[in-house]
């Protein structure tokens, strides 16, 4: 698969416009973001690029006073990552939570507020006996996670070929073999669930979440995140009419982590 990826210079430069960017771009297919001194790298699979939605995108970030300017550039899977594997990779979930990863892409390797924030949560949790659900699994860290903490059987989904073969590729160097690594997207989820975890984008979540609800078991919790604190009314909204109850939200850095039980 042929990748393209946007060098975006955010002027004037700040980490939470960059995180404003990564969140829009996210919802029109970029699917992984490196921040650089003046903005972000922000990379999709060639045949998701349209520059006039790529553009507007940009025209319609209501930042007052911040300007994006980008360059455009082609470059394969392989070259891509062997670049960011050598040059970005911070091995942080390793070094603080001995989970193992062959980063193969950006967004899943704990560089990233959310995936570190949901990490560090689902270890002080306890998923002994729980049948589990990583929706949009990336890399499979959330997967690992749940699986070092008791879970008996960990299902991990995600859209991308190239994410559910890193993912497996993760979980095998975790030594953890319980776990079915399945390309697609919602409609790919089969059984009920003790925890489901959805780390992946506002719309996504919001429109998944009636199927997330009848896969949930009926003691089950959800948790949502990928989303900015500025989404949180309407994340809120969607879960009342989904018959879910907010029992925590966490925020860092303007991401959000949204806990949630059936009613």
């Amino acid at each position: 698969m042929q990748y393209l990826y946007a060098d975006i210079t955010v002027a004037p430069y700040s980490e939470a416009a960059c995180d404003v960017l990564a969140a829009m771009l996210s919802e029109i297919g970029f699917d992984s973001f490196e921040m650089t001194d003046t903005g972000i790298k922000a990379y999709i699979p060639q045949d998701d690029f349209e520059e006039k939605e790529f553009r507007a995108t940009l025209d319609n970030i209501a930042i007052p006073e911040v300007a994006f300017t980008y360059t455009l550039h082609q470059l394969e899977n392989q070259d891509w990552n062997a670049e960011w594997e050598q040059n970005s990779f911070d091995p942080i979930l390793e070094r603080e939570f001995g989970i193992r990863l062959n980063p193969r892409m950006a967004f899943g390797s704990g560089s990233h507020d959310t995936t570190y924030q949901l990490t560090s949560l689902l270890l002080q949790k306890d998923f002994t006996s729980q049948r589990v659900l990583d929706m949009g699994t990336g890399t499979g860290v959330l997967g690992i996670a749940m699986a070092m903490q008791g879970a008996k059987e960990v299902v991990a989904i995600d859209i991308d070929e190239f994410s559910v073969a890193n993912a497996r590729e993760n979980f095998a160097l975790n030594n953890i073999n319980n776990v079915s690594v399945l390309l697609g997207n919602s409609s790919a989820i089969e059984g009920e669930f003790q925890t489901i975890i959805a780390n992946i984008h506002k719309n996504i979540l919001i429109a998944d979440m009636p199927t997330y609800v009848r896969h949930l078991a009926s003691s089950g919790i959800l948790i949502l995140s990928g989303f900015l604190s500025s989404d949180v009314t309407d994340m809120e909204a969607a879960a009342t009419s989904n018959q879910l109850i907010v029992t925590d939200i966490v925020e860092k850095n303007n991401w959000v982590v949204m806990i949630l039980h059936k009613r």
